[in-house]
């Protein structure tokens, strides 16, 4: 246990802000008291006591995203001239395949304990405490660095979650979602995502289903209208945006302020580096961008924060058994602690980069920060540097470092050869541990656990992997040797800023992006 004092931004539903406050954290990994500063609870009288040196916040949570591909660049399809219309389309364009989905394959093969690590790092970087978006057939590793949403059981048996990410598209292939809703799972389902109305269907058909209930999360709804937002909010539905991916592909996003009329849950997401930000903190400033260019701004900045904390909390506590995304006795104990450089807390999150996340807390444990705050909490953290920043974190074992993530992954890409090999004998090494239902692959832990590699699988579309197994059967699955790009920074900077400039489809509103930079 320990004491986080500082000021306390809560994120309860009245928006209470402590200035003078502390978060007391229990050994249980839950959040035992938030008091004012001298009002010390029963059994913290001797606990280690900490200056946070900024404003204590809920952990961020990222509530669309596919960590898979996060090491790679933004992209663009050359031949395109103008904005997709439908999530159906980008997937067949002449370079996905070269560019994305065969360099994310061949790493989640060859390296994907590495990989994994990677994202993790990259997210928790920018005060991510959870995450959604666990690859396909891919049961993470014990000691997880943050949260992944889909396979968190929270110390349970529990399989609180069920994720549909390429989209189902009839009733047939909806039906173990809806038994699972209708047995108070969860269900995070793409829906609706691109301009084309007709892609509404795609949401009506979870409506006739009877999925549209409080445990529903759809990601995109960019072609939803206010008749959608009525029936999402009938059923107590939660909606992800996620402004900067629509932006970059379609040139448009979610009608979020008819959705907000209408009473909806609003959360964000990052969605992939391919088509998304770093990170959630980056997400929460495009939402920013956008609200500023609005008639009339549609969000407060403690509605905007709410973004990535206090909503997709609520939207996660329909089914896991303890609150988060706020800062209150019984919730979970994930803290981020951000430099001030604002008087006002909500807009120094908004403004907030990556060089001001001081420390994360995730389930009560110390995982990156400051040294001067992780030595004390933390003692077997490792440094890390990324550019100028100098951090300590904790990966959980000894091992595991910075360097020997980057030299894994760096050794796919000199060795993509040796890599493709090691990837086939993955792959076979794993198979008999994965099972095939429908479009979902699923990994039984227990048989995972017991070989050296960690496969990654894809989530998103792989036509080379299809047009090789419709040509040579499943044995044509591990993926060949590729040309994998560079190895993205952790940090967002101006060069990844140029790259933003060079896609016309959002209009300059994302150019917006490098204004944040410090």
């Amino acid at each position: 246990m320990f004491v986080l004092r500082g000021t306390v931004m809560t994120m309860r539903s009245d928006e209470r802000v402590l200035a003078r406050g502390a978060v007391y954290v229990g050994d249980n990994g839950l959040i035992a008291a938030v008091t004012p500063l001298d009002d010390v609870p029963a059994g913290f009288a001797d606990a280690p006591s900490f200056a946070a040196g900024g404003i204590i916040c809920p952990g961020l949570i990222d509530l669309h995203n596919h960590l898979m591909y996060n090491s790679l660049p933004l992209w663009t399809e050359p031949s395109r001239e103008v904005p997709w219309t439908s999530h159906n389309q980008w997937g067949r364009a002449p370079t996905y395949s070269a560019q994305i989905s065969q360099p994310a394959r061949l790493l989640g093969a060859a390296a994907g304990r590495a990989l994994l690590r990677y994202v993790e790092t990259r997210a928790i970087v920018g005060g991510t405490t959870s995450i959604q978006g666990n690859p396909r057939g891919a049961v993470p590793p014990d000691d997880d660095l943050i949260r992944n949403v889909d396979s968190e059981k929270l110390g349970t048996r529990d399989d609180f979650i069920r994720v549909s990410t390429l989209v189902a598209d009839s009733k047939e292939a909806l039906a173990p979602y809806a038994a699972a809703v209708a047995a108070g799972r969860g269900f995070i389902a793409h829906s609706a995502e691109g301009s084309d109305p007709k892609l509404r269907a795609e949401f009506q058909l979870l409506d006739e289903v009877g999925v549209v209930k409080p445990q529903l999360v759809a990601i995109h709804g960019g072609a939803l209208n206010a008749a959608d937002f009525a029936l999402m909010r009938a059923g107590g539905a939660s909606l992800v945006w996620s402004p900067f991916s629509n932006y970059w592909l379609y040139g448009a996003t979610a009608d979020v302020a008819a959705a907000k009329a209408a009473g909806v849950r609003l959360c964000i997401g990052s969605d992939w580096a391919p088509s998304g930000t770093r990170n959630v903190l980056w997400e929460l400033k495009v939402a920013d961008l956008w609200n500023k260019a609005q008639p009339a701004p549609v969000f407060t900045d403690a509605e905007l924060v709410a973004l990535a904390t206090r909503n997709p909390g609520e939207a996660l506590s329909t089914v896991w058994p303890h609150p988060v995304g706020r800062i209150e006795r019984g919730a979970l104990a994930d803290l981020i602690v951000v430099r001030r450089t604002h008087p006002d807390p909500y807009r120094n999150l908004i403004n907030a980069t990556e060089p001001d996340i001081r420390l994360a807390v995730v389930g009560g444990r110390p995982r990156y920060g400051l040294p001067s705050l992780m030595k004390p909490l933390a003692p077997t953290a490792t440094p890390i540097r990324l550019g100028p920043l100098t951090r300590h974190i904790d990966y959980g074992t000894p091992t595991t470092t910075w360097p020997t993530i980057l030299t894994t992954l760096n050794a796919v890409r000199t060795n993509p050869t040796t890599a493709a090999h090691q990837a086939a004998h993955s792959l076979t090494r794993a198979a008999s541990a994965l099972s095939v239902e429908s479009d979902v692959v699923r990994a039984d832990a227990g048989v995972l656990a017991e070989f050296d590699a960690f496969v990654l699988l894809p989530d998103m579309p792989a036509p080379e992997l299809e047009v090789a197994v419709r040509r040579r059967g499943a044995a044509a699955a591990a993926p060949e040797p590729v040309e994998v790009p560079p190895i993205e920074p952790i940090t967002t900077g101006a060069e990844w800023c140029d790259a933003v400039d060079a896609n016309p489809f959002h209009g300059g509103l994302l150019s917006g992006l490098r204004t944040y930079l410090k």
